[in-house]
């Protein structure tokens, strides 16, 4: 029995299972958010929604999947990382884990992006078009949405 548990310990956990890394790249002079666009080929359509991939990579930790997912999506780093928020896993939904990324520069040799999902526009705004982008249902109110609003709030 302890030998299963082990072995399951060390595989890659499925994509339904796998918990989940929000990455908010956050400007603190002019206190805005980087968010993108991204045709998600499962829904056939694009989505306005923040940098974030999957915990699937085996022994490494939560922060470290943060940063490797900015340099894959946007090809960002930033040295200086929060941790904002973590859900647990309620009703089936994963356990999420938010993070800012303070003051990101734009990579000159970014890694390859495993994804099969495509950016199809990114913008930087301001808490108030972020507002407005909530207000006319360009980006879905949810969790992500809210501690996005929390990001702006630690700023202002």
């Amino acid at each position: 029995m302890l030998e299963l548990l082990q072995t399951k310990l060390k595989e890659k956990p499925s994509k339904k299972e796998r918990e989940v890394v929000i990455v908010y790249p956050f400007n603190t002079t002019t206190k805005e958010i980087y968010i993108i666009q991204e045709y998600i080929n499962g829904y056939d359509r694009k989505f306005w929604k923040f940098v974030s991939g999957g915990v699937d990579k085996v022994g490494k930790d939560l922060l470290t999947h943060a940063v490797e997912e900015l340099a894959e999506e946007v090809a960002m780093a930033s040295t200086i990382f929060h941790h904002l928020y973590s859900s647990e896993r309620i009703f089936g939904n994963r356990p999420m884990h938010y993070f800012i990324a303070e003051n990101p520069i734009v990579m000159e040799n970014p890694p390859e992006n495993p994804d099969e999902d495509y950016i199809t526009d990114a913008k930087w705004v301001n808490q108030t078009e972020f507002q407005k982008m909530l207000d006319n249902k360009e980006l879905l109110w949810d969790q992500g949405t809210m501690c996005a609003l929390q990001a702006f709030r630690k700023y202002s």
